[in-house]
């Protein structure tokens, strides 16, 4: 029996001791445990085919050295492969046309180069490999920045920075260099955070301009590279807290979201829109019960009538929260809270319009973490809970027909380390209001 799975019964076991109210449960729990005997392994991304099957990003770590390496685990939860190379960090992760899956990241093999691997989905082979430089990816896995999107003819558009300019690097679907676009933003320093590809041939980026004064820049791409609008948003001061996120619109405008920092100096979370030319439309800012204080955004996601969905994130109310905006108007038109607390780091969205927030708590004094994640139903309201994942630091989450696909790291043991972990959860169970069961034994703790 792996040490991950005495892990997790001993958790049950106490579950039951305390008397607790049974949690969550997985359907089953996928384990990969490097054959290093000193390792670290962290969640990067995870994405699940409908029948079940999962493409887990994990970031790796031994000998001294970051590794970039992808898993496959098939739809019982079986650990298939996992291939590994040398790298700074991994930064995107989508599944391609054909069966193939596509990682993006910084490489470790010269400063200021970009990384592509498109790989056999079903044997792991590389199907292709790039690198491209000069190029920058200020990658957070916290935040959920979006650096990779594909085209409806599988083109591959990744989003970089260098100095002051927007990087798109961009490959065909056969690895072909296509002519990389570069633009100038008049910044000393931005940082590019989100793409989206157009179907029009063109692409939308979004990111941070120069601190302390740059605001965030949105600027909208035609085909050729050229841009069509470059809007600033400075919010109260000009100074851009965090990442910003950017959604197309069927009706063929924009809808930006950020947490620029306010006029207190905390940030002060909002979205919005632009239309197709770049003219705004709408701007709301998001409800804030404890304002003045801090509002950031903890995750996002783009919904395809137009909508957003956001999860911010308090110093104050450390609940998942979910807020729903009306791509059309502004309007808030859902916001609730689960009873489950922590740091809310992804966000992932079922096809039956159910949502899945993930992140974690700092456990007692010690520095050590553990990750829930927290469900919403379709129309927004908390639903179920799971808070014993028997997992340290963050997760990714995604979601398929198939339910949904939480990764993370098993819990760190010292001297050794940790190994990943995927656990599988139904998106269509019955809701039991989201209430959060604590039954580690600990307070937690959030900061």
């Amino acid at each position: 029996m792996s040490r991950v799975i005495r892990t997790i019964m001993a958790a049950a076991l106490a579950c039951a001791a305390h008397g607790a109210q049974a949690q969550w449960m997985p359907q089953w729990i996928g384990t990969w445990q490097h054959p290093e005997p000193v390792r670290g392994v962290a969640a990067s991304g995870v994405r699940a085919t409908d029948d079940g099957v999962v493409f887990a990003a994990i970031d790796v770590t031994h000998h001294g050295r970051a590794h970039a390496a992808l898993a496959r685990f098939g739809a019982d939860g079986a650990f298939a492969w996992l291939r590994e190379h040398e790298a700074l960090n991994i930064a995107a992760i989508e599944r391609l046309d054909g069966g193939r899956v596509a990682l993006v990241g910084q490489s470790a093999s010269a400063s200021m180069t970009v990384y592509v691997r498109v790989y056999d989905g079903a044997t792991g082979d590389v199907v292709w490999q790039r690198e491209f430089s000069p190029a920058n990816l200020r990658y957070d896995e916290r935040y959920g920045s979006r650096h990779l999107s594909v085209d409806a003819n599988g083109n591959l558009y990744v989003l970089g920075s260098d100095d002051g300019d927007f990087v798109v690097i961009r490959y065909d679907a056969a690895g072909n260099a296509l002519p990389a676009w570069r633009y100038a933003t008049g910044d000393a320093k931005v940082a590019g955070s989100y793409i989206v590809a157009l179907a029009d041939g063109g692409a939308i980026v979004t990111g941070q301009g120069d601190s302390l004064d740059g605001g965030y820049r949105t600027v909208r791409l035609d085909a050729q590279g050229a841009a069509l609008f470059d809007d600033t948003e400075p919010g109260d001061i000009g100074n851009p807290l965090g990442p910003s996120y950017v959604a197309a619109a069927p009706d063929g405008g924009f809808v930006v979201v950020a947490a620029p920092e306010s006029s207190f100096g905390v940030p002060k979370a909002q979205a919005w829109k632009l239309s197709a030319t770049g003219e705004r439309l709408w701007t709301t800012v998001l409800p804030n019960p404890n304002a003045p204080s801090s509002l950031s955004i903890g995750a996002f996601a783009p919904l395809a009538d137009g909508d957003v969905l956001i999860v911010p994130e308090s110093v104050f109310d450390h609940r998942f929260r979910l807020v729903r905006v009306r791509g059309s108007d502004g309007a808030v038109l859902r916001d609730a809270s689960a009873a489950t607390v922590g740091n809310p780091m992804a966000l992932a969205v079922a096809p039956n319009g159910r949502a899945l927030v993930g992140g974690f708590v700092f456990v007692g004094s010690s520095g050590a973490t553990a990750a829930r994640v927290a469900e919403f139903d379709a129309n927004g309201a908390p639903c179920r809970a799971a808070t014993d994942l028997a997992m340290s630091g963050g997760v990714a989450a995604g979601a398929s027909v198939a339910g949904w696909s939480v990764l993370g790291g098993s819990v760190f043991v010292q001297g050794v380390g940790n190994d990943a972990l995927v656990r599988r959860y139904d998106a269509n169970g019955a809701c039991t209001s989201g209430e959060a069961i604590f039954a580690d034994g600990f307070e937690d703790a959030v900061r």
